[in-house]
């Protein structure tokens, strides 16, 4: 619990604003409360009117409330020509964050894709399409650098099964599907 606001505002920082912006605000924050008795809203007005971003889901799930975050891969489909792939992200809990999905291919080369924090404002669940160009998906992971507080890693992968012959059509097993059906429930 002591360590949540810590990493939060490293995240913060490091991954959501940047070094630079955070700085600027942190100090006006520490020039315009010195000597006072801020209170957590002085602070997150400070960063916020300093950065010009509305961070209210940041400041809610990380301070205000005791939320967890568990993101997953839900299915990924490709196309029979293999031109590109629906790839399904989900939010199995209450706490919102944005999300970085890479893809590994057959090939070893990979991509990456960022999707901001507003995909989350009205649905769980959230679909994109990605060009494969010819080549066949091996992985699809959430948070590859394993960055953000997931509660739950073991459903932020996929992985193409290796019983599956290059020429299938990329749909999940049975397995992997049903326990997703089960958790989105």
């Amino acid at each position: 619990a002591y360590g949540k606001p810590g990493a939060g505002l490293r995240y913060l920082r490091e991954e959501l604003l940047g070094p630079e912006r955070f700085d600027a605000a942190f100090k006006q924050y520490m020039r315009a409360w010195a000597f006072k008795s801020p209170q957590p809203a002085d602070f997150f007005r400070c960063m916020e009117n300093g950065t010009g971003v509305n961070l209210d889901w940041f400041w809610r799930g990380w301070v205000l409330e005791h939320l967890a975050l568990d993101q997953a891969v839900g299915e990924v489909v490709e196309d029979a020509g293999r031109q590109f792939a629906d790839i399904t992200v989900l939010n199995l809990n209450e706490m919102v964050m944005p999300v970085t999905v890479e893809i590994e291919f057959e090939d070893e080369t990979t991509k990456r894709v960022s999707l901001p924090v507003q995909i989350w404002h009205y649905t769980n669940r959230w679909q994109f399409r990605v060009p494969t160009e010819g080549k066949s998906i091996r992985q699809v992971m959430i948070d590859p650098d394993r960055r953000l507080p997931d509660s739950r890693r073991t459903n932020n992968r996929w992985q193409r099964a290796a019983s599956e012959e290059e020429s299938s059509s990329g749909d999940r097993s049975e397995e992997h599907t049903s326990e997703l059906q089960s958790l989105t429930n």
